[in-house]
């Protein structure tokens, strides 16, 4: 029954005639958790990738060549390459000192991530991103279920779907995707963003530090990281943890 009633929400989503269209590679990246969640409305405050609704049309396969955040390397045409790409591009992301850069690299990882999805599933995801976008998270979690069923492997779908559940305010529902995704790629920095902020919201501070402490290891350059890591220790040493 569960899997009909997820075979029905992909075949809507895919009916919904969305043309294909050039998409802005910079509306791919998944999506960063807001630091505070305001229940009902208006809905919590979303970062400046967040502001503008993500494009329907799968992520292109085409070359990156002149990306910065690439660091030279040509854009995969497999998924043994893609892997070998994103193995570089972390080990650059944990090493470079300029914030600039470091942004970037974090950019086309988010972007390589998408690769391994298949258009099917980055649509359902596009789509429920769509309605996260007008505050619709009860329209948005069926697609994201269904993508978690059709890609149980893709650490996006899971991580797509856990912000869903923050916005929903169930917060364990949250985290035990957060932890799938991160059992699936332990390098999902955005993944592990999002866990340092529910823990710190729900006051596990001592788990929410260590959170931040991994995060920081993997992009020492991710926005408000550092910052909130170190109110956090601060914290904790007070508490005499």
């Amino acid at each position: 029954m569960r899997a009909n009633a997820r075979i029905f929400v992909v075949g809507l989503a895919l009916a919904a005639g969305i043309a294909p269209a050039a998409a802005d590679d910079e509306l791919l990246k998944t999506q960063p958790f807001p630091e505070k969640q305001v229940p009902a409305q208006p809905p919590p405050p979303l970062s400046q990738k967040r502001e503008t609704p993500p494009p329907a049309a799968p992520v292109p396969r085409t070359a990156e060549q002149g990306d910065p955040g690439m660091m030279g390397l040509p854009w995969p045409k497999s998924p043994e390459e893609a892997s070998k790409t994103l193995s570089n591009l972390y080990a650059f992301l944990a090493t470079t000192d300029d914030h600039r850069l470091g942004g970037e690299i974090g950019a086309s990882i988010e972007r390589l991530w998408r690769l391994s999805g298949g258009d099917t599933v980055n649509l359902l995801i596009d789509r429920a991103e769509l309605f996260s976008s007008k505050n619709e998270n009860d329209k948005a979690l069926p697609l994201l279920d269904a993508a978690v069923d059709l890609a149980p492997d893709y650490a996006e779908a899971w991580s797509h779907r856990a912000y869903i559940e923050y916005r929903l305010n169930n917060y364990p529902a949250a985290l035990g995707d957060l932890r799938r995704a991160l059992a699936l790629d332990p390098n999902h920095f955005r993944a592990l963003d999002g866990m340092a902020k529910i823990l710190t919201q729900m006051g596990e501070k001592k788990a929410a530090l260590e959170a931040y402490d991994q995060l920081l290891k993997i992009h020492p350059n991710i926005e408000g990281a550092e910052t909130a890591r170190d109110e956090l220790k601060k914290a904790v040493e007070g508490q005499g943890i």
